[in-house]
């Protein structure tokens, strides 16, 4: 038992640091839809608090696995209720709300700040609402995209704007012997 909650602990610790290290670069972004109970950060924290709690008192006490495993369980359902309710709720309810305004910059134009490379992410400016916002991006097609270039905001993924350059739409256009 000693060994199984040792692992546990190992398994959710592990999880949360990887995700926080690499999270971005390997895309370790799922979104659980109407059931935030089931948010990886939940699970990581329910199994990460389990382990160590029942660890130690397997280690610690003299206690029987059966009352151990109750007071883990405990422990860990309290741990990751307050992780759910006061981290996990709010940042979907921010992330909802910040929503709409996002599809709405679809069709609009946006500078670039950071340079956009084909598969990486850059950095837009763009006015919404007499404000300025800054947000990542990144490009539709496979040609790099440098800082201070003009480019359209064609789509938007999980506050990810995907966006053309406008020099290689107005060059496309005239290509295609459209009017610009």
């Amino acid at each position: 038992m000693e060994t199984l909650m040792l692992t546990l602990f190992f398994i959710g610790a592990g999880y949360a640091v990887l995700s926080l290290i690499v999270g971005d670069w390997l895309g370790f972004d799922f979104h659980p839809g109407d059931l935030p109970i089931l948010s990886p950060t939940v699970i990581a924290t329910f199994v990460t608090v389990f382990g160590g709690v029942g660890y130690v008192l397997l280690h610690r006490t003299g206690w029987p696995a059966l009352p151990v495993a109750g007071v883990a369980l405990l422990g860990a359902s309290a741990v990751s209720s307050a992780v759910l309710f006061l981290v996990v709720i709010p940042l979907q309810a921010a992330q909802k709300g910040a929503a709409p305004s996002a599809k709405t910059m679809i069709g609009h134009t946006a500078e670039v700040v950071t340079p956009i490379e084909p598969g990486h992410l850059g950095e837009i400016v763009y006015l919404q609402g007499g404000n300025r916002h800054n947000a990542p991006a990144k490009t539709a097609g496979s040609e790099a995209i440098p800082q201070g270039s003009e480019v359209r905001i064609i789509g938007e993924s999980a506050g990810t704007f995907l966006v053309e350059s406008l020099t290689a739409s107005r060059e496309s256009n005239i290509a295609k012997g459209e009017v610009v």
